[in-house]
């Protein structure tokens, strides 16, 4: 129900909602500027209620989490906010989608992927499209610490690579979606070589969590309700800056990485 604002969430699920959930409807309606910048506690104290009991009305009202419910809150604001001028909302949508993604991918800890990576032979990275860009990006990234990586952006090198692999590689698969058929089927292929898979997508139980070993989930542009805002890879940025920074921590990574920026800056 990511498109219904939170009066259209209210008139369906209303009938449903305790007296104490109710209070706290009425409270959000009076205080929507405010709500989506208060921690769960401080919202609690406020209202006079516990935070077990805003949870639960956030999932009456088929939110996954408070914060969750706060995201799509602001994003309500914003339609009727009205900006100076475009870049600024632009800041705003960006904000939003990076906070949303921080609070969904950290489901599974990052920490999880990049050990991983330290410990794979080989890593190849999956990606059609824009998500191919990304896994370009990526790759590009990996490469300048000394890490084997490719990323594979085409159907068929994807497929050939997929049964070349064995135990001791890593397949990184992106997609939006969750169903993009040739990752889909590259991931399957691998499988029976027992290579490990971790996936990074932006829908919950799409077809590529049956084939992924770990999988994360980022933000959709599709929260902000505005067709004039089409940015389908910044949540995936964001994970991939997240990934790097931690594998900065490592002193051998880093090492490699200055080397690399320092032959460009030579030329």
């Amino acid at each position: 129900m990511n498109n219904s604002t939170f009066k259209n969430r209210l008139q369906i699920f209303e009938y449903t909602l305790s007296t104490s959930e109710k209070k706290i409807a009425n409270y959000v309606l009076n205080h929507v500027e405010s709500v989506p910048f208060e921690s769960i506690s401080d919202l609690s104290t406020k209202i006079g209620t516990s935070p077990s009991t805003i949870t639960r009305f956030c999932r009456k009202l088929d939110y996954r989490s408070y914060v969750e419910f706060q995201t799509l809150l602001k994003t309500e604001s914003i339609k009727v906010t009205d900006y100076d001028n475009i870049a600024e909302k632009m800041i705003g949508y960006y904000q939003l989608t990076l906070t949303f993604s921080k609070s969904i991918f950290q489901k599974e800890s990052p920490e999880v992927l990049v050990n991983d990576i330290e410990n794979s032979n080989k890593i190849v990275i999956l990606g059609i499209g824009s998500s191919g860009l990304t896994a370009t990006e990526f790759s590009l990234r990996l490469n300048r610490m000394g890490i084997n990586s490719i990323a594979v952006t085409d159907s068929y090198t994807m497929f050939a690579q997929s049964v070349l692999l064995n135990s001791k590689d890593l397949i990184i698969a992106l997609s939006n979606s969750g169903e993009t058929p040739e990752i889909i089927k590259s991931c399957k292929e691998a499988k029976k070589n027992n290579v490990k898979v971790a996936a990074l997508t932006k829908k919950f139980n799409s077809s590529i969590s049956e084939t992924a070993d770990i999988i994360f989930y980022t933000s959709d542009s599709d929260i902000l309700d505005d067709d004039n805002f089409y940015n389908d890879q910044l949540s995936f940025l964001f994970f991939i800056d997240v990934i790097t920074y931690h594998l900065l921590k490592n002193k051998k990574y880093k090492e490699n990485y200055k080397k690399v920026l320092n032959v460009w800056k030579e030329k």
